[in-house]
């Protein structure tokens, strides 16, 4: 093979993009070297980097957080910023690469150590921690990082082996299913009703899961048109268009001022986060998806007057499991899914392929997932 590959780099708030040639590396202990075949574009976290609200996700796992951002790219002084922690984040977070989404081939294996064959589970049950490859394994991808990428050196436990079922293209939605599978699998109980806020990506995921985990009725919010067809498809009852209606009050018809036993939100913006405690029953469940980085005016003491009970993704991917568990999980629900359908636009791996796509998500157009193939 080359000895050389390809990789989109972020220099900076708002760019430039470049094309960055590197040296394929060599996996080294406990380290797996993945040729990638596709890798799909995060709408929102991604753009958010760009836009410098969201932490590059090589930064955020070494614990970045977005007021941090906020600091770096002088948002400050703000509402929150006498409370923020007085030591400044030591990196500079750009330039970055990108992509935490995708699926490639298994190239090279790196020396195993000795494998944690088991750990205790919370209920007493014992479950396999370390995944075990071979070269040629076709694997999904949960959060690696330089996905926009020719080749990813990841390990193990962010791999998840895929079965012939899946496409290439299917495949490379592992990691946005199982973390939208982690919170749906915490908050839908059999014959729930179920308030999906948001009709992106992660939340038509999210109304395919709700059905699938035996949703009763589900209730969807989007404000554009070709995402609410796609949500009726997807099995949501009731779709609402935020632009037309008042959210909280149509809510409060539907259920006789009840209130959503289920509330999952998707869209990650203040707007809808801030409707939460007003469209929730009394014990609601919520699921927080959507990656909000943005400060949001909440009545925060909902959830002691309602009793609401809040969730996340990492909490369902992280609590009483393992990566890979919850990644198999994720596989067997896509083998029932329409992930097809998901995915809208196909992308060249250029520079300029990837400005316009992203202008394009910026401006509201109908990209649910983009993806780039890799030869």
């Amino acid at each position: 093979m080359a000895d050389t590959y390809k990789r989109l780099i972020l220099e900076g708030i708002g760019g430039p993009w470049r094309m960055d040639e590197a040296e394929i590396p060599t996996p080294g202990v406990g380290q797996i070297l993945v040729k990638m075949k596709v890798s799909s574009i995060c709408n929102q976290t991604d753009l958010n980097t760009i836009r410098g609200y969201h932490p590059p996700h090589d930064y955020q796992i070494q614990m970045m957080v977005p007021h941090d951002m906020r600091k770096y790219r002088g948002a400050v002084p703000d509402e929150l910023s006498d409370v923020y922690p007085s030591r400044d984040y030591p990196f500079n977070p750009y330039p970055t690469t990108m992509g935490h989404e995708g699926m490639g081939e298994i190239v090279a294996i790196g020396p195993m150590p000795e494998p944690v064959q088991k750990f205790a589970h919370p209920h007493g049950r014992l479950m396999d921690l370390t995944p075990t490859f071979k070269v040629g394994d076709r694997v999904g991808l949960t959060g690696t990082i330089g996905g926009f990428g020719e080749y990813v050196l990841t390990v193990p436990e962010e791999c998840v082996l895929i079965p012939d079922t899946l496409t290439d293209e299917q495949a490379s939605l592992t990691e946005p299913v199982m973390v939208v599978s982690g919170v749906i699998k915490q908050c839908v109980r059999q014959d729930d009703d179920v308030l999906i806020l948001g009709q992106g990506a992660l939340g038509l995921i999210a109304t395919q899961l709700a059905k699938l985990y035996g949703a009763r009725r589900i209730i969807t919010t989007e404000p554009v048109a070709f995402k609410r067809e796609l949500s009726k498809k997807f099995g949501a009852d009731i779709v609402l268009d935020p632009n037309e209606t008042n959210i909280v009050h149509a809510i409060e018809e539907i259920t006789n001022g009840r209130g959503m036993p289920v509330i999952i939100e998707c869209a990650g913006v203040p707007d809808t986060i801030r409707m939460i405690p007003y469209l929730a029953e009394y014990q609601c469940r919520v699921g927080q998806i959507g990656a909000c980085c943005e400060p949001v005016l909440t009545d925060w003491s909902y959830i002691h007057f309602k009793g609401m009970r809040i969730t996340c993704q990492m909490q369902g991917n992280l609590v009483g499991t393992t990566p890979g568990h919850s990644g198999k999980r994720a596989v067997k629900l896509m083998e029932r899914m329409d992930l097809d359908s998901l995915i809208t636009h196909r992308l060249d791996f250029t520079v300029e392929a990837t400005e316009q796509i992203f202008k394009e998500i910026e401006e509201k157009a109908d990209v649910i997932k983009a993806i780039y193939t890799f030869k």
